[in-house]
């Protein structure tokens, strides 16, 4: 009798928690960096300052911390965002670099940028970064693009890196 009330107790209080409680017992959360390369050229012309706008796919298929979760992601944390330029000379500069993410807008615009100060962290708005690591959690991907002025002819290369902590159930 008392094995039986045990057990009409337990499962009851498995029906009152709902399936969320033991669901989010199987959550596993972890830190990773996700990170893509953005090859760019700055063609020349006979202005003072080049356009120039290139993009990249960021695929979480090609993350290994990722790849073995990819259809349990429950969300993705951008906590932040690495901008490195490799590829400048000392006399190139970068007069402005926007960083966008397609169906979410422009993450941040960073001026200035040299071979001596070539890696930062920008400052960016907490609901763009939201709504990213949201559309990245939805499609497995996003598309970034950076895009700005420079001073003259020139090939860098813009690597983005965003900090990241996934919540992927293990038990789905």
């Amino acid at each position: 009798m008392k094995k039986t009330m045990t057990l009409l107790l337990f499962a009851t209080a498995i029906a009152l928690t709902g399936c969320d409680w033991i669901k989010g017992l199987g959550e596993v959360d972890f830190s990773t960096d996700l990170t893509v390369n953005i090859p760019v050229t700055v063609s020349s012309g006979n202005k003072a300052t080049l356009n120039y706008t290139a993009s990249s796919e960021l695929k979480l298929a090609d993350n290994e911390d990722v790849e073995p979760y990819l259809n349990k992601l429950r969300k993705i944390d951008l906590k932040s965002v690495v901008i490195t330029i490799t590829g400048l000379i000392p006399e190139q500069t970068i007069n402005t670099l926007s960083l966008d993410v397609a169906g979410v807008g422009t993450l941040f615009t960073q001026n200035n940028i040299t071979s001596t100060n070539n890696s930062f962290t920008p400052a960016v708005d907490a609901a763009k970064l939201n709504q990213a690591g949201e559309k990245l959690k939805n499609e497995k991907k996003i598309t970034l693009t950076v895009s700005g002025t420079a001073s003259g002819p020139m090939a860098f290369n813009a690597g983005v890196l965003f900090d990241a902590t996934i919540t992927a159930g293990a038990l789905d």
